[in-house]
């Protein structure tokens, strides 16, 4: 029973070492340095290093055939947009020495593209923010005439391959038809044609599913409670809520439609001028706040494990509602932003709690049913690991800006 899981960095790869560790299967951690956050768990059987997938794509693609040709691992587990990605496009190098858990190349693709599922969704009927695409006939002049500010003018990919290195976009807003045009035309430059996209306000949840041959193996829940930044980014803390079958009915209709195989997230914003949940995007691999569901009863890599080894497990939708999922120092992070920035500065949304209550939020350290993502008790090295890293990097902006503020 072994498994050789990609990007020692992720929290997510942190929890599936963890769930997997735990049922007794023999995880090696790789990532592009040797010591990492999932390396440093209990959990970890064996660390390897590899060369950057992020900065030489093909010698990291040359390793993993190498390696996994000359080791025994039964499933390879890639983590990231990036590894899921390139461990696809050699999907026939490495079948013959491992299971694979992932679509092909033509999938993942596609599942990548914000752009293609969101115009999916709307075929489908899955409610979804007004989205432009500029398309050749298009003025970028137009269509900022006619939207409703703020915008969000996100890159069609999270990640492009740009001589020979990945780059990744960023999510940008705009006040006003000048901001939009002159943003646009920057994101342009770096990964072609992002979407122009209403701002939408509202509760954030997602749809959690895990697809094998085109049926559903497992779904489950979450809500976004706080986020960094503030004003919508990656979650912080979170909470099982009931599944909701709508929004499970849609997402499975969406993946399906594609032909997905493996673990996915559905996001969605439940808008708060109507009440309806609409679709933001897909993350085609395990998502950010994978622990979540495997702290409320859902152990999604094990079931994947099994399922690539070829088992039949029984379909689970079964979980507890209620459990909370906390990042701590994600949350620390979200704290100091609100304490410090201007919501204009770079999102825009309407304050929902003064820097007082936010402060009195964040130092509630014990709840009900909560469970810290990161440090447990029982696997501290991750948590030590992360700690030290936080503390080296912000260290490393304050000199920095000190640097800079002695040069002016």
């Amino acid at each position: 029973m072994s498994v050789l899981i990609t990007d020692g960095n992720e929290r997510s790869t942190l929890a599936v070492t963890r769930a997997l560790g735990r049922a007794g299967v023999s995880v090696t951690v790789a990532s592009s340095n040797l010591r990492s956050l999932a390396g440093s768990s209990r959990y970890c059987s064996e660390r390897l290093c590899y060369p950057s997938p992020m900065q030489a794509p093909q010698d990291f693609q040359a390793w993993l055939v190498d390696t996994i040709a000359n080791r025994k691992y039964e499933v390879l587990i890639a983590m990231t947009d990036v590894t899921t990605f390139l461990v696809a496009q050699i999907r026939e190098a490495l079948a013959p020495y491992v299971r694979l858990t992932l679509p092909s190349e033509h999938e993942i693709l596609l599942a990548q593209d914000k752009g293609y599922m969101l115009a999916l969704g709307k075929r489908l009927g899955v409610a979804c923010p007004e989205t432009y695409m500029l398309e050749d006939d298009e003025r970028l002049e137009d269509v900022a005439s006619k939207v409703s500010y703020p915008v969000v003018i996100k890159p069609r990919f999270s990640w492009t391959l740009r001589q020979g290195q990945w780059v990744p976009g960023k999510v940008e807003y705009a006040h006003s038809a000048e901001e939009l045009i002159a943003k646009y035309e920057k994101s342009h430059a770096k990964i072609p044609r992002p979407l122009i996209q209403e701002k939408i306000d509202g509760e954030g949840k997602g749809v959690f599913l895990l697809l094998w041959n085109g049926e559903l193996k497992a779904a489950f829940c979450h809500r976004r409670l706080r986020e960094k930044p503030p004003w919508g980014g990656v979650s912080v803390y979170r909470d099982s809520i009931p599944l909701d079958q709508e929004m499970l009915k849609k997402s499975l209709t969406l993946l399906q439609a594609i032909g997905w195989q493996g673990p996915a997230m559905v996001e969605y914003k439940v808008d708060s001028r109507d009440g309806q949940a609409k679709l933001m995007e897909v993350n085609g691999r395990f998502w950010g706040s994978l622990q979540l569901g495997v702290d409320a009863g859902i152990n999604f890599p094990l079931i994947l494990y099994r399922l690539a080894l070829g088992e039949d497990v029984p379909v689970q939708l079964d979980y507890k509602v209620g459990v909370k999922s906390r990042w701590l120092l994600g949350d620390l992070d979200q704290l100091l932003i609100q304490l410090t920035h201007s919501r204009r500065e770079n999102g825009f949304s309407r304050a929902t709690t003064s820097k007082l209550q936010a402060g009195l939020d964040f130092m509630k350290f014990w709840e009900k049913d909560l469970h810290y993502e990161v440090f447990r008790f029982e696997d501290p090295g991750p948590g030590w690991y992360e700690w030290k890293s936080y503390v080296r990097e912000t260290t490393r902006r304050a000199d920095s800006q000190t640097e800079k503020a002695s040069a002016h």
